[in-house]
């Protein structure tokens, strides 16, 4: 994975220090609680962000990427809600980079290290659950035993579980020349009962 190098002052922080410099708990608390609540009535919780400032060039576009993660990260001390509102795919990232090609340079940019910075800081001290906020899908990965010892021994070494080392890998921008091309049909596992349950589905009745 092609992970960009943060520059100053971010660089000197880790995500603790980030948290501990730039949010009291005050300005955290108060917009969780406020999440929490919405998110009980069944609305979907969105930031209070200030809008988008137009006809920017491409470097004020990253810049204006941090801007606006810095008003979320004021906001929310929900990682999910941060990641939505920021790298979503309605989120301000792809909004200002609509295009894969200038998304993909900004990947490699200072300020998108550092948005992963703002990222981390807000994973680290958020306890609450994912389903609070918006429904958690699975995906089912095939590895080799292994790959899976390996992540098991990482996952130690950063002192966390392999779910969030997962995700912590999956934020992470990869360049194109370490994808390998798919030779034929794109597998994946379809919905629905799979192999010999399937053919028993198919033969049940439909007007029941």
């Amino acid at each position: 994975m092609n992970t960009p190098q943060p520059s100053t002052p971010f660089s000197m922080l880790s995500a603790s220090d980030y948290s501990s410099q730039n949010k009291s708990p005050e300005a955290s608390q108060a917009p969780v609680a406020e999440a929490e609540s919405r998110a009980e009535g069944g609305a979907v919780e969105r930031l209070q962000l200030p809008p988008i400032t137009p006809g920017l060039h491409p470097q004020q576009r990253a810049d204006e990427v941090l801007r606006l993660a810095q008003e979320a990260f004021a906001q929310t001390g929900k990682w999910v809600l941060f990641y939505r509102e920021m790298m979503g795919v309605d989120g301000v990232v792809r909004q200002l980079f609509p295009e894969a090609e200038d998304l993909r340079a900004f990947e490699t940019t200072p300020q998108f290290a550092q948005l992963l910075e703002i990222m981390t800081a807000v994973r680290a001290h958020d306890s609450g659950k994912v389903d609070e906020l918006e429904p958690q899908k699975m995906i089912t990965v095939r590895l080799p035993k292994s790959q899976h010892e390996a992540m098991k021994v990482e996952a130690k070494e950063h002192g966390t579980s392999i779910n969030k080392l997962c995700i912590s890998k999956l934020l992470l921008p990869i360049r194109a020349e370490f994808v390998p091309a798919e030779k034929g049909k794109v597998r994946g596992r379809k919905p629905g009962p799979q192999g010999p349950l399937n053919r028993v589905a198919e033969n049940l009745p439909t007007d029941v």
